[in-house]
C-alpha cells in the first residue's frame, strides 16, 4: 500500500521524546516516507544519557538490536536537541508529535500554549489509525487491556496459520512490544491490526474508530492526568465514538460505566458478562463460555481451558473471544488460542512455591481494582505486599477487601501507601511498613519463623499503586524472583 503523507510535506515537524520507543519509531517512519525538516527533542543531558534512555525504552530489542537501532536513529538526517536545547524552535512547529503523557512533565510547559493555540499535536496512535489499510481491533480499559490484547494475539497467531494469505499485526502499549509503523506499507486490506490503547493516547483522537473497539472496564484511574473521572471516561469512550454501521463496540455488561456507554452506542454494542445471560453477547453458562449472535449460539471455550485464573481473567477471555468471533475467527481457533495463553509477565504469575507457600508477582496491578481482583483469586491466607504512588484513586473498596481477606499487610513508601493505611483496620491484621526489598524479605522470614507464613499461605506482591516496580525492584539491582529466592536461604 502506498502511504500518502502529503499533509506532512514541507511542514515544520517536532518529535518530543525521540529517545523513547514511540518517538524514535515516529522519526524513523517519517524519514522513510521522505518527510524532511524534522527536529527531535530529548531531555537527556548528553549522548551517554540519551543512549541509556533509549535502551531503557526499547526493551523489546536484544542488546545487539538496540545498538543497531540507536546508531540508525542517530544517523537520520534530522536535528536532535538534548537538554541544553530542549524544545528550541518548537514555537515554529506546524506539527508536534508527543508521547502519551507529555503534559505531565514541567519541562514540557512551553508546549501547552501551542496546543491551546491549535497547533496539531499527534501521537503514534494517530498515525496507526490514519494510515493502517486493514481493520483495526483496539483494546482499552482501566484494567485487563494488556491481558485481553495478549489473549487476542494468542488467538490470531493461530488464525494467521489458517489464513496464510493474511497477516496479523500487533502494537502494544509497553516497552516489551515492538512498534510497527514501518510495517504499515506492507499491510493489506484483508489483514488485521491489533492495538492496545491507553486513555492518554485517546485524548488526541483522530476522529477514526476501530472496526472492533474493546473497553474492558472503566474505574477511576489516571485522574491526575485527566482532571476528572468524567474526562477519563470521555477519553476511553472516544475510541468508539466514530464507529460506522457494521463496526462493534465490545463492552462489559458487568461494569456500571461500560453498561452506560453501551446504552449510548446501541447500534454497535456487543456485551460480555460472567454473571448475566445475554440475549446477544458472550457470557458464561455454568463453566462454558457461550456466544449468542443473530440467534446463533455457540460454545467458545470452557473455564477449565484457561491457564490464567480469577474472574477478572475470565472476563478478559470473554472480551478477547468476542472480538475474534466478531472478526470471523472460528470457534476452534478461539478455543485453541485461549487455551494456549499462559499469561503475561508481572500479572498474577506464580514465581515460587517454597515450603508450601506460593509467591505471586502481580506488580502490573497498579490500581486498587487490579489488586482487589488479585486478592479475590485466592481462598488461602494471604500476605499482601503493596504500595507506591497515588494516581488520584479511591482506596476504600481495597481497604474493605484487605480487612476481610488479608492476614498481613506490608507497605512500601508512597502517597498511595498512606491512603491504603488509612483505608484498613490495623487491628484486624498484621501491619508493617518497609523501605526496601531487603526489609521485606527479612520480615517475611520473621513471619515464616513465627508460623504466620505456613503451608497453604499466599504472598501476593500487588502494589495497587504506581511506580512500585521501578522504585523498589529495578533500583535494587535484583529482579523479583531473585529476592523471593532468598526465602530458601
Amino acid at each position: 500500500m502506498q502511504i500518502n503523507l502529503d499533509q506532512y510535506k514541507g511542514k515544520n515537524i517536532h518529535v518530543v521524546g525521540i529517545a523513547g520507543a514511540e518517538g524514535s519509531a515516529i522519526a524513523e517512519f517519517l524519514v522513510a516516507q521522505g518527510i524532511g525538516n524534522i527536529v527531535g527533542h530529548d531531555f537527556s543531558v548528553d549522548a551517554a544519557e540519551f543512549e541509556k534512555n533509549f535502551n531503557n525504552t526499547h526493551l523489546s530489542l536484544n542488546p545487539a538490536e538496540r545498538k543497531k537501532a540507536l546508531e540508525h536513529l542517530r544517523n537520520l538526517p534530522i536535528k536532535i536537541n538534548l537538554r541544553a536545547g530542549y524544545l528550541s524552535g518548537v514555537e515554529e512547529a506546524d506539527v508536534v508529535f508527543v508521547s502519551q503523557v507529555w503534559f505531565k512533565y514541567p519541562v514540557n510547559a512551553p508546549l501547552k500554549p501551542l496546543y491551546e493555540k491549535g497547533v496539531k499535536f499527534k501521537t503514534i496512535t494517530n498515525l496507526y489509525f490514519e494510515f493502517a489499510p486493514c481493520p483495526i481491533i483496539s483494546v482499552t480499559g482501566t484494567n485487563g487491556k494488556t491481558t485481553t490484547s495478549n489473549l487476542i494475539k494468542s488467538i490470531f497467531v493461530l488464525w494467521e496459520k489458517e489464513n496464510p494469505d493474511r497477516k496479523f499485526y500487533f502494537a502494544g502499549n509497553d516497552r516489551q512490544n515492538i512498534q510497527v509503523l514501518d510495517k504499515l506499507e506492507g499491510m493489506k486490506e484483508n489483514d488485521v491490526f491489533l492495538l492496545e490503547t491507553s486513555s492518554t493516547q485517546l485524548v488526541l483522537n483522530s476522529g477514526i474508530s476501530p472496526h472492533i473497539g474493546i473497553i474492558t472496564n472503566i474505574t477511576p484511574n489516571h485522574l491526575d492526568d485527566h482532571g476528572t473521572f468524567e474526562n477519563y471516561i470521555k477519553a476511553k469512550e472516544s475510541m468508539i465514538d466514530y464507529q460506522d454501521e457494521g463496526d462493534f463496540a465490545v463492552l462489559s455488561a458487568d461494569d456500571e460505566v461500560t453498561r452506560k456507554i453501551a446504552g449510548r452506542h446501541k447500534k454497535n454494542a456487543f456485551l460480555f458478562s460472567i454473571g448475566r445471560d445475554l440475549e446477544e453477547g458472550c457470557f458464561m453458562e455454568g463453566d462454558k463460555a457461550i456466544i449468542r449472535k443473530s440467534g446463533n449460539k455457540e460454545l467458545l471455550f470452557e473455564k477449565s481451558d484457561l491457564k490464567i485464573f480469577g474472574d477478572h481473567n475470565l472476563k478478559n477471555a470473554l472480551a478477547a473471544s468476542s472480538a475474534a468471533y466478531l472478526f470471523g475467527a472460528s470457534t476452534a481457533v478461539i478455543r485453541a488460542g485461549v487455551s494456549s495463553y499462559a499469561g503475561i509477565r508481572h500479572r498474577l504469575k506464580l514465581i515460587y512455591n517454597i515450603e508450601g507457600i506460593n509467591y505471586f508477582d502481580d506488580t502490573q496491578a497498579t490500581t486498587p481494582e487490579a489488586t482487589v481482583a488479585g486478592l479475590n483469586s485466592f481462598s488461602r491466607e494471604t500476605v499482601l505486599v503493596a504500595g507506591g504512588d497515588d494516581k488520584g484513586m479511591d482506596y476504600t473498596e481495597l481497604g474493605k477487601v484487605i480487612n476481610s481477606k488479608v492476614k498481613a499487610l506490608m507497605l512500601f513508601p508512597g502517597s498511595a501507601s498512606d491512603m491504603i493505611e488509612k483505608a484498613v483496620n490495623k487491628d484486624k491484621l498484621l501491619f508493617e511498613k518497609v523501605e526496601t526489598f531487603q526489609d521485606a524479605i527479612k520480615l517475611l522470614k520473621k513471619y515464616f519463623t513465627e508460623g504466620i507464613l505456613k503451608d497453604q499461605s499466599t504472598v501476593l506482591i500487588s502494589p495497587a499503586a504506581a511506580h512500585f516496580y521501578s522504585k523498589f525492584v529495578e533500583s535494587s539491582g535484583k529482579d523479583l524472583k531473585e529476592w523471593i529466592k532468598e526465602m530458601k536461604d
